[in-house]
């Protein structure tokens, strides 16, 4: 039952994801100034866990931050991808000017191994997003199946998951 329920809670995210990434046309830029001004840059930035992201697209602004990755027994046995190891990644959001509420799930960004690997999300007890609307913030966390010994992820982050290029990378080493 709690299988289900995860499916169709993830389910109903990628859809209101798919609404909000197909309205909004991004065409973010990243800056980690700490007022959150943001300057347009070809190259891509790279942050680090606990480092602030200030994306700003023609709809407004908001923050990004990865605040901890933790290592966890948990397997699930009705899960057929393989796993030596599951971390739990934590992250925060806040919607500081989008007038639309803002939803920054799994779907906003691509993970990979050090050995450049991309990693599979592992369905483990993590918090889910939710869509808040303009000055409120937001938890959430993603579980990915490891199989190495590394203490590495990199991130890509998409403002707008249909765009060919990600918007900023983030380095997690714990």
């Amino acid at each position: 039952m709690k299988k289900i329920r995860s499916l169709i809670a993830l389910l109903l995210c990628g859809v209101l994801y798919f609404t909000l990434a197909v309205g909004s046309g991004s065409t973010a830029t990243t800056s980690s100034d700490a007022n959150g001004t943001t300057s347009s840059k070809k190259e891509i930035t790279t942050y680090k866990l606990n480092e602030d992201i200030y994306v700003t697209n023609e709809k407004g602004k908001y923050r990004v931050k990865f605040t901890n990755v933790t290592e966890t027994d948990y397997r699930n046995s009705y899960s057929d991808i393989k796993a030596d190891r599951v971390v739990i990644v934590e992250y925060e959001y806040e919607n500081m000017s989008i007038p639309e509420d803002l939803l920054v799930s799994e779907l906003s960004f691509k993970s990979y191994d050090k050995d450049n690997n991309q990693l599979e999300t592992y369905p483990a007890d993590t918090k889910y997003s939710g869509a808040v609307s303009t000055g409120r913030k937001a938890t959430a966390s993603v579980a990915y199946a490891l199989n190495n010994d590394n203490n590495y992820i990199e991130l890509e982050l998409y403002d707008n998951m249909f765009n060919d290029k990600a918007d900023c990378k983030v380095i997690l080493e714990w």
